[in-house]
């Protein structure tokens, strides 16, 4: 009988790049078939399903996709995948306070770098690829709204299940536990692996006119697990970013004209000037977190 963990332990880098990208593809396209056929034996029209429906699909997708096609690559490319990951520790806990804490000092600088990317205009030969951008970005932005409709504290917590805790999890095993650490090991070069990560990760959502916000808080998700060597830690601070963006949503904006998801809560009345000013503050405070975050971290170690 093949023993499948660490089947791939000793394979090249390519054999390894290909199981990275062949899985969760796989995986996504099984589910989506899975969806397709149930909702056809059921009689359900995709197109018009309901908020419990969008988010029944969203969750059955990412599970497999994302936490399934995770887990397997790292199961089948080393004997002890938890240590491979980083799921082997949970941490020092002072290291979630401060993850967590970083990730609000970020987020003026993400809210205002997302105002500036919704804002990019292409030149009038490329206006086909931006209206094109632009109806990506708008399906995404309504189905992400459609799925936190809903009131009540039972909508609340699917909401924050399916949308930031499933998402966390998923995306940070595929991408800072196998792409990441994929990088990092073929190159020797934690921050190239990092911004090579960042920039997938954002890739991947194919929202361009959040592509710089997600570009920013991929990097920050990706430090935290140079210098925490622990996924936790990077799956935790992705959960407080989504969930903080789930519950500002559901409690300040579900009822107002707020309709795009990417620049909720951007300062748009401010001047350019005063805008820049936040953001370079925002930028400074998240750098002296940081730092914190390392100093703790290695002295950690040397315990």
């Amino acid at each position: 009988m093949i023993q499948l963990k660490g089947l791939f332990a000793n394979s090249k880098w390519y054999t390894k790049t290909a199981l990275l990208i062949g899985i969760p593809l796989f995986f996504s396209i099984l589910s989506s078939v899975i969806c397709v056929l149930v909702s056809s034996v059921m009689g359900i029209d995709l197109q018009t399903v309901n908020t419990g429906g969008l988010l029944g699909i969203q969750a059955f997708q990412s599970i497999l996709t994302f936490i399934g096609g995770g887990w397997l690559y790292a199961y089948l490319i080393s004997k002890e995948p938890l240590r491979y990951l980083g799921l082997d520790s949970m941490k020092n806990p002072w290291l979630y306070v401060i993850a967590t804490i970083s990730m609000f000092t970020i987020i003026p600088l993400v809210n205002i770098t997302a105002l500036w990317n919704d804002g990019i205009q292409l030149p009038a030969s490329l206006q086909a690829l931006e209206e094109f951008m632009r109806s990506l970005e708008n399906a995404a932005n309504d189905i992400t709204i459609k799925m936190m409709q809903g009131e009540g504290i039972d909508s609340i917590v699917i909401a924050l299940v399916v949308m930031a805790l499933i998402p966390a999890i998923g995306e940070e095993l595929l991408f800072r536990g196998g792409l990441q650490k994929g990088v990092e090991n073929k190159t020797g070069n934690a921050h190239l692996a990092v911004w090579v990560t960042a920039f997938v990760f954002s890739f991947i959502h194919f929202q361009f006119y959040g592509f710089i916000p997600r570009l920013i808080l991929g990097a920050a998700l990706g430090y935290f697990y140079v210098y925490s060597k622990s996924l936790w830690i990077p799956i935790w601070a992705h959960f407080v970013n989504n969930a903080t963006s789930v519950l500002s949503y559901k409690l300040l904006y579900q009822y107002s004209d707020e309709t795009n998801l990417s620049t909720m809560g951007a300062p748009t009345g401010l001047e350019h000037t005063i805008m820049v000013g936040l953001a370079l503050f925002s930028l400074a405070t998240y750098i002296a977190t940081m730092l914190i975050f390392v100093f703790v971290a290695r002295d950690r170690k040397t315990q």
